[in-house]
């Protein structure tokens, strides 16, 4: 054997040397021919028994002086056997002469590296959903790509187009619940090294197939609760990922008042939250609360009630008792408690001696802290009058509360007296100067200035002024009559105002046609036989007597409207 070895060995020297094989191999004996060609074999060699002639640069080695024919190794008929052994390569040609792509890993021209991605559609599965059909999804492959997924019994599937593939392990039948479920899935690529992904599937027990279910908490609450908290909502037993659309509405109605759509979580439930905000007593009533997944739907309800507790609201005057400077200067304030946010307050004030006539109202709504308040300030004459007794009333929604308050004379407040004697005098009377009208005002302050005036009718034009000084008594007056001798220029209705530390009164008197006149407006038209005096006649009493003017001014304003 080592002898045999040597001379194969010599013989392939030879063939690499480019030394004509029959040379070589002259003085061998055919066993060594054997050996040769089982050499050959062995180095992957093209066996010399091909039917293609000879193109390699070993083959050219024959002798030129041959008559054409090359020669081969060992006998001639057997060389040119075409059923030779294919594979053999040819003597000359040597390892250099295999195919270049035969037996590599190099990448072809149209081929690319596997650049893909793996991902199971699902972390969890139902058992039954499981055994069923596992999805999974591989995106970046090309068409003609091979995958290979397991376990389940699907093999392998080609892709037909390139970019993602969207694939299913089917008949894992066996699995149960509690399982986690290994999955492999390799792609291979013509010319590439395979790239093989892994992941798990946990498997579950299967959902029930119950419809989707609604809470509300709480069901029931006070209105002033309900607005600043509202209500909190769960909706159950959807699919994760499903989108949840849930709806309020008043029991009885169609109309959404509240709508909102959140996406179902992993465990197939979602929750949200539904603030009222304003609306006050408004929402006092029962609500419909409706929830929609899929094909499935579920509603319940809630109540609003009137009161939170039952108590019922609170009002409060401060001060409830003060004197008459006082509640003249800074009035009174007013407070109801326990009410409904945002609702409408109503306050009223009317006197203890007639409180079916209301002398002051005013509305506001509730606050955040469902409460209202406000202040009464009296304005205006009154004085004295307002020494008494007053009824306050509130109401919000179906609450109402009533309280008192209490204003007292403590002789601080000046409440001057008008009086007007007489109220009703003829033309003729009021011409004459020892009657005309006397104008007076009582209670005022003594030494204090009280100032008169006298006003056409309608306050349209001002016919007479004049200050007086008050008694001790606190009294003062005048006497007005008119100086034209036509009592007609006279008729008609005139104002008096009288002012006594800022404090005004007024009324009225009333001059009538006489005997020896026409009827005519105060101050206005009329016929006379002389001119009136001017200026006016001022003659001084006594204390305590009044003092007594005379109005020229009218009269020449009359006579002026009367040439005219």
């Amino acid at each position: 054997m080592k002898r045999l070895a040597m001379a194969a060995t010599f013989a392939l020297a030879l063939s690499l040397g480019g030394v004509s094989p029959a040379v070589a191999l002259a003085d061998d004996s055919s066993t060594a021919d054997e050996t040769v060609v089982q050499a050959a074999g062995n180095g992957d060699t093209e066996s010399p028994g091909t039917e293609d002639p000879p193109t390699d640069p070993g083959d050219d080695a024959a002798d030129p002086g041959d008559d054409g024919t090359p020669t081969e190794p060992g006998d001639g008929e057997e060389s040119t056997d075409p059923g030779g052994d294919e594979n053999a390569a040819d003597p000359g040609d040597g390892e250099e002469s295999a195919d270049p792509d035969e037996g590599t890993d190099e990448p072809t021209e149209d081929s690319t590296p596997i650049d893909a991605s793996f991902s199971l559609d699902q972390s969890t599965m139902p058992v039954d959903e499981a055994a069923e059909a596992i999805p999974y999804t591989i995106t970046g492959l090309k068409a003609g790509d091979t995958v290979t997924a397991g376990p389940g019994e699907n093999g392998s599937i080609t892709v037909d187009s390139d970019g993602t593939f969207n694939g299913e392990l089917r008949g894992n039948t066996e699995i149960k619940v509690g399982d986690v479920l290994d999955v492999t899935v390799t792609v291979a690529r013509d010319g590439q090294e395979s790239k093989t992904f892994t992941g798990s599937v946990e498997i579950t027990e299967n959902q029930d197939d119950a419809d989707a279910s609604v809470s509300v908490d709480p069901q029931s609450q006070g209105i002033d609760s309900y607005l600043d908290n509202g209500v909190d909502i769960t909706v159950s037993d959807c699919e994760p990922g499903e989108d949840v659309t849930v709806t309020i509405v008043r029991k009885g109605e169609d109309t959404n008042i509240w709508e909102d759509t959140k996406t179902a979580g992993d465990d197939g439930s979602v929750s949200t939250s539904f603030m009222p905000g304003t609306g006050g007593d408004g929402w006092i009533g029962d609500f419909v609360v409706s929830a929609e997944c899929g094909d499935t739907s579920a509603e319940t309800t809630y109540s609003v009630t009137e009161n939170d507790d039952g108590s019922d609201a609170d009002l409060s005057v401060t001060p409830q008792s003060q004197k008459l400077a006082d509640f003249l200067e800074n009035g009174v304030n007013i407070t109801l408690v326990n009410c409904h946010v945002d609702s409408e307050v109503k306050f009223q004030v009317s006197s203890a001696k007639d409180p079916d006539t209301v002398i002051w109202e005013e509305s506001q709504e509730a606050g955040e802290d469902a409460a209202g308040s406000v202040q009464f300030l009296p304005d205006g004459d009154g004085g004295t009058a307002w020494v008494g007794d007053f009824n306050v009333v509130a109401t919000c929604g179906d609450k109402s509360a009533e309280t008192t308050f209490t204003v007292t004379d403590d002789g601080s407040v000046v409440d001057p007296k008008l009086s007007i004697s007489p109220e009703t005098i003829s033309g003729e009377d009021f011409i004459d100067r020892d009657q005309g009208v006397q104008l007076m005002v009582n209670k005022c302050v003594p030494d204090a200035d009280v100032h008169f005036e006298v006003w056409s009718e309608g306050k349209e034009e001002k016919l007479y002024e004049q200050t007086a000084t008050a008694n001790e008594e606190g009294a003062a007056g005048i006497h007005v009559y008119g100086l034209g001798d036509d009592p007609a220029y006279y008729v008609g209705t005139y104002q008096v105002f009288a002012d006594c530390m800022d404090v005004s009164r007024s009324g009225e008197f009333v001059v009538t046609g006489g005997d020896g006149g026409d009827s005519g407006e105060a101050g206005g038209s009329g016929g006379g036989s002389s001119m009136p005096r001017t200026g006016a006649e001022l003659t001084g009493l006594t204390a305590g007597a009044l003092l007594i003017l005379g109005g020229g001014a009218a009269i020449g304003l009359a006579r002026r409207k009367n040439k005219s």
